[in-house]
């Protein structure tokens, strides 16, 4: 009876292909644990998701078509959730390795919650001061004159930090109070006033809540100095900052804030909105800004590049006033561009109340 035939093996021996074919045996025996923090911008989903599939497969975890869709689903509940919460919320996803030469991966994604006063405990723990420069923005001094003697130009400064213009307007003499949102600078405003013994009234968070006991009615100038600039989210704020600011400027009084604006030609799209918030320099048009205070007893009176504005008038020791300011004004801190080449910049924009 006849042997039964073998079958000759077909052997690799092309020293490139026997290289290739060694990578992924080698992956099963990587370790790796780690933690990724990311803004928690909506319009982030794909590109996160990519970053997160292609991280884990470089350590030889590579996602099947269904665990993809899964993660995409995980993802985007944390995104919108801590979204809309605050643009400071962050995504967060800590994995794991399975023990080798096991070739999974173990992941969790949970989104973090922080606040404007959470960003400024951190500001006032780690930065050295004066956190926001050492003089006066130079519009909110100069218009403050052309308002009035001092003692008669009663001045509201919103979102005041740690005094940069209270402090020197209460210093000449003009009636000045302050209204900070964040707990760890309304204390270094607080003590600073005491300290120089001002009469300055330092009222603890949000202006545009009605139950603040602020007096309406009474100021001559009304200053968000970086504040629209830094923490509006969109034209709902807009238009309460404006609704506020009539019931507390005296007829004739003005609002002062700067913005950051779209220049003509330039529609910011959704992840370009998201974005310039978790950057710190949130977008409106000049459509918007407009939209906002239809209706109401104002009238737009100036409308300024802070950049130029200050390189302009204030002191040439204090210019620049923050290291990070020029590239922040012209909004390079955004797009990736050279100074004065973003599609956007800050804005000083006034509004006179009518009678």
């Amino acid at each position: 009876m006849a042997s039964p035939t073998k079958t000759k093996r077909q052997r690799e021996t092309n020293v490139n292909v026997l290289r290739a074919s060694l990578l992924p045996k080698l992956a099963r025996r990587y370790e790796a644990n780690g933690e990724i923090s990311l803004p928690c911008a909506p319009s982030m989903l794909d590109h996160y998701l990519k970053t997160l599939t292609s991280t884990f497969e470089l350590l030889g975890r590579p996602f099947s078509d269904a665990e993809r869709a899964n993660l995409r689903k995980i993802l985007e509940k944390h995104l919108e959730k801590g979204w809309a919460e605050s643009p400071y919320s962050k995504l967060v996803i800590k994995y794991h390795t399975e023990p080798p030469p096991h070739p999974g991966i173990n992941y969790t994604v949970k989104h973090v919650v922080n606040t404007i006063g959470d960003e400024y405990d951190r500001w006032v723990k780690m930065r050295e001061p004066p956190l926001f420069g050492t003089h006066p923005d130079a519009k909110v001094v100069r218009l403050a004159a052309e308002l009035g003697a001092p003692a008669d130009t009663p001045v509201l400064d919103v979102g005041a930090g740690t005094g940069r213009n209270t402090l020197p307007l209460a210093r000449l003499g003009y009636p000045t109070d302050a209204v900070e949102i964040a707990p760890a600078l309304a204390e270094v405003l607080r003590k600073m006033v005491a300290d120089e013994k001002l009469r300055v009234e330092v009222f603890e968070g949000d202006a545009l809540d009605p139950s603040l006991p602020i007096p309406r009615g009474r100021y001559k100038l009304i200053v968000l100095a970086e504040v629209v600039a830094s923490h509006f989210r969109d034209t709902s704020q807009l238009r309460a900052l404006y609704e506020r600011a009539c019931e507390l400027l005296a007829p004739g009084g003005i609002l002062l804030f700067s913005a950051f604006v779209a220049m003509d030609g330039y529609k910011p799209d959704a992840l370009a909105k998201e974005v310039s918030q978790v950057s710190w320099c949130p977008i409106f048009s000049r459509h918007e800004l407009e939209k906002a205070a239809e209706g109401l007893p104002l009238e737009r009176v100036a409308d300024e590049c802070v950049h130029d504005y200050e390189k302009e008038f204030l002191p040439p020791e204090a210019w620049p006033p923050t290291g990070w300011f020029v590239n922040w004004s012209l909004g390079s801190d955004l797009f990736a561009l050279g100074a004065g080449r973003a599609p956007i910049e800050m804005r000083w924009l006034s509004y006179r109340r009518r009678s």
